[in-house]
């Protein structure tokens, strides 16, 4: 089959052949359909040019640093919520459930070895035990610090100090992820401390929950009886339990996709991203053990800190995780805006403030009408414009004074003055930042004959624009839609 020429597309060598990547995002550009397959390759590429893009890789750095330093008080919150659930269980109970949510969290502190994996017949060697010894104390410090927090050891402003630490942990995620979607304005601390204190006193409750589904006589009884089941049906059945932590990690990665931005996230887009990053999670759990053992020489070059790296590694690991399913979530939902989407970087002023007339127009005749408000996501697919853009807009818009919000489960948006009030310049100021005043340039002859024709120019603008109000605007908008529907 011959190849189709790109004549657009950008030579990726001297001598002038493009590359795979680039012919394809050509094809797209174009319109040209794609096959399923190289549809398939063309989302997987735009998940990474994304996720390359949002600096993911730096942000997973960061909140591995700061999770590090929230680490202890968020398992205290965490911890204190579930131990409470289980002070009839006794204190062992109690510290296998810490040691199970640190080695979750970071699943290389639970393998940490030096030298060739052994037989597990194999005797503990020294550095083996020294590990040990180490995780086990991690686990005595977090389960000291969770006594003193049921007992009121700390006070009420180590509480508070607690408790900050822990909300501002989940702030910082949830700005990395209002980032990846394009959101300008995250929560106010008051929805922010009350949505936060439900995940951390609910969260435990699930995972006490899971853990009960997973560990108890009742599921190890079931899972016995299933495994006598005649006809090759037992052993189909537990081939199928090995992938309960997949499903599980999946459902808990969809929930926190859809929760933690401050715009709404389609529960589909949510559950491809939580299948993807909950399948690279259990994956690096998996793996862990074959990358720690044999790559790692922890306790050789820091001794008794040889813990603390590992840690970070854990922490960056499971972050880039994480971002990368968010990020996987956002272009699935923004898919059918891909080709908007690629134009966000690149779209001119002019652009921007066309988009926003539009925005403003629509908003106006539906609040005129006397119809629902709509959300940022309903604003974006109404005017095929992508979600990021369309929340920068929004953002200046409101700033500007010119859009407010509407509380709901979902943000909306109406006018924040009357129509006759608003008017076209306003809208376009809105939209220009840096003020009108013009650069410093070189003194000449030049400068004045440029600088008089300009403000002209920027004169008549103004006055064409102060002259058309956003309530002649709609009423023109209304007549149109009349017409039409007279017309069909």
């Amino acid at each position: 089959m011959p190849t189709e020429t790109i004549p657009n597309a950008a030579p990726a060598d001297p001598e002038g052949a493009v590359s795979r990547t680039d012919q394809l995002f050509a094809f797209a550009d174009r319109g040209t359909p794609l096959t399923k397959g190289q549809k398939f390759l063309h989302f997987w590429v735009t998940v990474g040019v994304g996720f390359a893009r949002n600096r993911c890789p730096v942000r997973a750095s960061a909140l591995a640093y700061a999770s590090l330093l929230a680490l202890v008080p968020m398992l205290a919150v965490i911890a204190s919520v579930a131990v409470s659930l289980l002070k009839n269980e006794g204190e062992e109970r109690s510290k296998q459930l810490i040691e199970t949510l640190v080695s979750s969290l970071t699943a290389q502190t639970s393998f940490v070895t030096v030298g060739p994996v052994k037989p597990a017949t194999a005797p503990v060697s020294a550095e083996e035990e020294r590990t040990r010894a180490t995780r086990r104390e991690v686990v005595e410090r977090i389960n000291e610090y969770v006594t003193k927090v049921r007992s009121g050891a700390l006070g009420a402003t180590g509480m508070v100090a607690l408790l900050f630490m822990a909300i501002t942990m989940l702030a910082r995620i949830e700005d990395t992820f209002n980032d990846i979607w394009g959101v300008t304005r995250g929560r106010g601390w008051f929805a922010r401390v009350v949505q936060y204190w439900a995940a951390l006193t609910l969260g435990p409750l699930l995972l006490m929950a899971a853990l009960a589904l997973t560990s108890s006589p009742f599921f190890t009884a079931t899972k016995e009886t299933i495994a006598e089941l005649p006809w090759g049906a037992g052993g189909a059945l537990m081939f199928a339990f090995k992938f309960l932590p997949f499903l599980i990690m999946g459902a808990a990665f969809m929930v926190f996709y859809q929760l933690m931005p401050n715009t709404r996230v389609d529960w589909r887009a949510a559950l491809v991203g939580g299948a993807v990053g909950g399948t690279l999670w259990q994956i690096n759990n998996l793996l862990s053990v074959f990358y720690v053992s044999r790559v790692v020489t922890q306790e050789k070059i820091y001794g008794s800190l040889g813990m603390v790296p590992v840690v970070m590694v854990g922490l960056y690991l499971s972050w880039i995780i994480l971002l990368f399913g968010a990020q996987v979530a956002y272009v699935f939902q923004n898919r059918h805006a891909y080709l908007q989407e690629r134009e966000v970087a690149n779209v001119t002023e002019t652009g921007r403030e066309f988009i926003a007339l539009r925005l403003m127009v629509m908003v106006a005749l539906r609040f005129q009408q006397g119809q629902k408000a709509p959300t940022s996501s309903e604003i974006a697919l109404a005017l095929a414009v992508p979600s990021q853009l369309t929340s920068k807009i929004i953002g200046a818009l409101m700033q500007g004074q010119l859009l407010c919000e509407v509380a709901g489960v979902e943000k909306a948006y109406v006018p924040a003055r009357p129509l006759v009030a608003i008017t076209c310049h306003e809208i376009l100021q809105a939209l220009r930042t840096g003020g009108s005043q013009l650069p410093g340039t070189a003194d000449g002859p030049l400068r004045a004959v440029v600088a008089e024709e300009f403000e002209r120019i920027q004169l008549a603008e103004k006055q064409a624009a102060l002259a058309t109000t956003l309530d002649a605007l709609v009423r023109r908008a209304a007549d149109g839609q009349r017409n039409l529907k007279q017309g069909t």
